[in-house]
């Protein structure tokens, strides 16, 4: 039965390994990657819109103003109302991609972005036209301020407009090339100067605009696979811990029965008289121990596979310290006195809140690891009092952990001086257990040691009158 039901647990594990990978697309895929990317520019550039759109209205309408009460050219008015018109229609446009971006098919998200780009290249010909209505030649003044205008607008959309690849340089090149144009076309010095350096100032801002683009286009596709990373990881995490919790299930059930084996085998031992009886009950009970010990690890890892997996969830109530203490003095104290070590509970009448099976299992591991690693002296458990909460105290007379040391402490399989005189070997879950439960709780979990000295780990949380 054992195989199968190993054999079984495995192909569970291995079915729920692909299906939750394969859920999630894969970054890897060019066109996945390059529409994921396309939304998220869309997404940076409609957080955008909206102040841009407001900063093209209040312009355009202080220059309308301006030009009227300037040379009363009715041309300005018509300009001024298709301002408005293109940037309403970009603002509708902007809402309705915003509200349905997330959910947009491939092909949609495409024309999403099309749409963006032509309307920035409308509102770019709409600032152009002011070369034939504002830009002739005849005030020098209103045409400084023309050209200020249109050198603001065109670098404020730098940034917000790089977003897409051509959304800007059509917008800029509609805007700035009727002045350029113009401005050699116009006699004069200063307009053919102007136009030289108009020229050169739209070179750098497209140069500018491709290396923006470039650089946001490259950020969002590493988030993009960074995340699929993580939920892969998270995937694969939650995959092992199923098939351990599964295999350490399983696993119990040949370990106790050897276990009711190895107490027959001890029994009719004890019937068989001389020195094969004895020499039978020594293997039992060595067997029995070794069981004892794998059946411990067993339990560790299954209920640290059932952790990490996110299948147990605390039920905290009011707990008596004085009750975790007597569980842990009947589990450890054998253990301790036949290494010779004086195990002492300080009594108390205190209570915290918290989950009595997880904090037993805290408690019993804290104990149990300072037991292993103290061959002499011996091991005190008490509480101290701290603001609103308790500190549950477990110290031994150890030989110490170094403090370069203690961050590996909690990791799993991590093994310390278990060569020392009176240790016993181990698999290092206890601790790493002791750190998710610990976790999963919300307390505070401390280790203070000094090396050739001993250790303090101690665990801090709420008193009931503080919870309530």
């Amino acid at each position: 039965m054992l195989p199968e039901t190993m054999e079984a647990n495995v192909s569970m594990t291995a079915s729920l390994l692909p299906s939750g990978l394969a859920d999630a697309p894969d970054p890897r895929n060019a066109g996945y990657l390059a529409t994921e990317t396309q939304r998220h520019l869309l997404r940076l550039l409609g957080s955008h819109m909206p102040s841009m759109i407001l900063a093209n209205l209040v312009v355009a309408t202080v220059m309308s103003l301006t030009f009227w009460g300037g040379q009363g050219d009715p041309r300005i008015g018509y300009w001024l109302l298709l301002s408005v018109t293109t940037n309403g229609l970009r603002w509708a446009w902007n809402r309705r991609v915003g509200k349905r971006l997330d959910r947009m098919h491939p092909d949609t998200v495409r024309r999403a972005a099309l749409g963006h780009t032509v309307l920035s290249a409308t509102n770019g010909m709409i600032w152009g036209a002011l070369a034939w209505i504002a830009f002739n030649g005849e005030h020098a003044n209103l045409d400084f301020v023309t050209i200020a205008i249109i050198v603001g607008m065109t670098a404020g959309g730098l940034t917000p407009l790089s977003t897409l690849p051509l959304a800007f340089p059509l917008y800029a090149s509609a805007a700035l090339l009727p002045f350029i144009f113009k401005a050699f076309w116009l006699d004069g010095h200063i307009y053919l100067s102007g136009g030289v350096v108009l020229t050169v100032y739209l070179v750098i801002l497209l140069s500018y605009s491709r290396s923006i683009h470039d650089t946001l286009s490259q950020s969002f596709r590493l988030q993009i696979e960074k995340d699929h990373l993580i939920r892969e990881l998270e995937t694969l995490s939650r995959s092992r811990s199923l098939f351990l919790a599964g295999v350490s299930h399983d696993l119990k059930q040949p370990v106790q029965a050897l276990g009711m084996f190895t107490a027959c085998l001890d029994g009719h031992a004890r019937e068989q008289p001389g020195p094969l009886g004895e020499e039978l009950q020594r293997l039992a009970h060595n067997s029995a121990l070794a069981l004892a010990a794998i059946g411990g690890q067993i339990s560790r890892l299954l209920e640290l596979s059932r952790l990490e997996a996110g299948e147990i969830q605390p039920h905290r109530r009011m707990v008596r310290v004085s009750d975790l203490f007597d569980y842990t003095r009947v589990q450890q104290a054998e253990k301790a006195g036949e290494k010779g070590l004086k195990l002492r509970f300080v009594a108390t009448r205190l209570s915290v809140v918290s989950d009595l099976k997880m904090l037993q299992s805290i408690l019993d591991n804290l104990v149990s690891n300072a037991v292993r690693y103290t061959s002499e002296g011996g091991v005190l458990v008490g509480v101290r009092r701290r603001g609103g909460r308790i500190e549950i105290q477990v110290l031994d007379t150890g030989p110490g952990i170094p403090q370069k040391l203690i961050p590996l402490l909690f990791e799993a399989y991590r093994r310390f001086d278990d060569t020392a005189p009176g240790a016993e070997l181990g698999h290092g879950l206890g601790l790493a257990l002791v750190k998710r439960q610990v976790q999963l709780l919300g307390h505070d979990l401390l280790v203070r040691s000094v090396p050739g000295q001993g250790s303090m780990f101690s665990v801090l949380l709420p008193r009931v009158s503080e919870a309530r």
